[in-house]
């Protein structure tokens, strides 16, 4: 039964649609030698969805503004380029991050308060250990979590057998996801980022957020997102039992730090989230 599901998931995942054309012009812009900001918030604007999630983000909590912002150039600067491309790149997934998910037992925009707690702790964690980019550790929280938007259905079919095999064997839903379905939402969200082509770090955190000691070249950015989401996961108030806010060893060993001192930035991060909690 396992290589039928993990097959279907597969062809799921090949069938998806690329990125968007909308999305690419502007990511291309944005890397080009002369940006213009005026035309990138023009290019923003001929996309109704995406115009909407950059207002959306540009007033949301985190980025500490008091007053609204209405004009998409206005939150073209607010954001800044280098928040608006971790934006654009996470932007095919954004929107069904707020759906609820059946399987899972989380309520619609659990899953969303979720994935923005942890990019929002991520970078918090990235710039507290002078991680050379802290936005890429944004982006890597923020989508950290897609491959559950896929997996979703398979956890609804199989939920009653992962929560007494996590209760029964002490282990943590990634592993009972590969063990019951054949793969976790950590590998189906890699293979959801490579189908998106995006860059082989930010794909290796998404697939490795949970084994931050199995990433191809940099275990920084797992490792990373590890820890955020751990934090991440101890706010997030739901009725599901899937969650669980473990930390997986080696990542204090590649962050290099004790288990004293993951504590007091613990302590730390948790204020620091419940001041921007969306």
């Amino acid at each position: 039964m396992l290589p039928q599901k993990v097959d279907l998931i597969l062809n799921t995942i090949n069938h998806l649609r690329p990125m968007p054309t909308s999305v690419t012009r502007i990511l291309k812009e944005i890397d080009g030698p002369n940006v213009a900001i005026n035309l990138i918030a023009d290019y923003i604007g001929m996309d109704q969805a995406l115009a909407a999630l950059v207002l959306q983000m540009s007033n949301s909590a985190e980025m500490g503004f008091g007053d609204q912002c209405v004009s998409l150039q206005s939150a073209v600067m607010r954001i800044g380029l280098k928040r608006l491309k971790s934006i654009l790149l996470a932007s095919p997934a954004i929107g069904s991050l707020n759906r609820r998910l059946i399987g899972y037992r989380l309520g619609s925009g659990e899953l969303w308060q979720h994935s923005v707690a942890t990019a929002s702790a991520s970078e918090w964690l990235a710039r507290a250990l002078t991680y050379a980019n802290p936005e890429e550790a944004y982006v890597s929280g923020l989508i950290h979590d897609i491959g559950k938007l896929l997996l979703d259905q398979f956890v609804f079919t199989d939920y009653s057998k992962i929560v007494d095999f996590m209760h029964h064997y002490q282990m943590p839903l990634w592993q009972v996801e590969e063990k019951l379905i054949g793969m976790d939402h950590a590998g189906v969200g890699g293979l959801i980022a490579e189908r998106w082509q995006f860059p082989t770090s930010l794909t290796d955190a998404i697939r490795y957020h949970h084994y931050p000691s199995l990433a191809r070249s940099n275990s920084n950015l797992p490792a990373i997102v590890n820890l955020a989401n751990s934090v991440a996961t101890q706010l997030l108030i739901t009725d599901s039992e899937l969650f669980t806010s473990e930390i997986h060893p080696e990542t204090y060993n590649i962050l290099n730090l004790s288990e004293n001192e993951v504590e007091k930035l613990k302590k730390e991060l948790i204020a620091f989230l419940s001041n921007v909690r969306p």
